[in-house]
Formats: structure tokens, C-alpha cells, sequence
């Protein structure tokens, strides 16, 4: 083997290690983005001011929050696997938070959300 041609395969050796020591993502199998995207369309109709006064007595709607805050917490714990589980996240988080709040900060952190929804899907 020639200097020219060992230099070559030290070199691709070098190349293709890091490669080979970064795990193939999984494909996608979570329900990820279905649970959110149910939690979320779940809680737009519970915070629906149509709904008369006497429909959401205390223990209704603290285990109405209580299931919304699971969805909340997976979203945290689970990473998202494509843009479609990205686009869900941000409308769980829209819809706990879009609130009508006038602070620019808030403001911005729901247009930002909105912007991830259009452009993931």
C-alpha cells in the first residue's frame, strides 16, 4: 500500500468515525403530537365563556387541569421527534396561554408559537 493511499484510508477511518458514533434517530412512534393536539383542542372548549356558570363546578375543572397538566408535562419530558410533534407542542402551549394578556413579552411568545404552528404544520 502506498503512503498516498494509507493517508487516504486514515483519513476516511477518521471521517467515519464520529458518524458511526452518532445513534440513528428512531423512527417516529409517539403519539406525541395527537395527545397534544387533543389536550389542546380539549382545553379551548373548557376555557369556552359560552358555557354557562354551573357547568364547571370546582372538582370538574380541577380534574380538568389536572389532565391538561399531564399532556403539559409530557411535552416537557419528551423530545419532539419531527415538526409535526413541534407544531402540536406550540398549540398546547397556545392554548393554555393565549389569554389575552396585553404584555409585550407574552405577546411575543404567542406570536412565536403561532409562527411555529404555520410553519411546521
Amino acid at each position: 500500500m502506498s503512503g498516498r493511499t494509507s493517508r487516504r484510508a486514515a483519513l476516511g477511518a477518521i471521517l467515519a468515525a464520529p458518524l458511526a458514533s452518532v445513534p440513528a434517530l428512531a423512527a417516529p412512534t409517539s403519539d406525541l403530537a395527537a395527545v397534544c393536539n387533543a389536550a389542546a383542542a380539549r382545553w379551548a372548549w373548557v376555557k369556552d365563556p359560552n358555557h354557562p356558570d354551573d357547568a364547571w363546578p370546582d372538582e370538574r375543572m380541577d380534574a380538568e387541569i389536572d389532565r391538561f397538566m399531564i399532556v403539559v408535562q409530557r411535552s416537557i419530558q419528551e423530545p419532539s421527534q419531527g415538526l409535526r410533534d413541534l407544531a402540536a407542542k406550540a398549540r398546547l402551549i397556545i392554548a393554555e396561554h393565549d389569554d389575552g394578556d396585553k404584555y409585550e413579552g407574552h405577546r411575543a411568545l404567542i406570536a412565536l408559537l403561532h409562527e411555529v404552528v404555520a410553519l411546521c404544520g
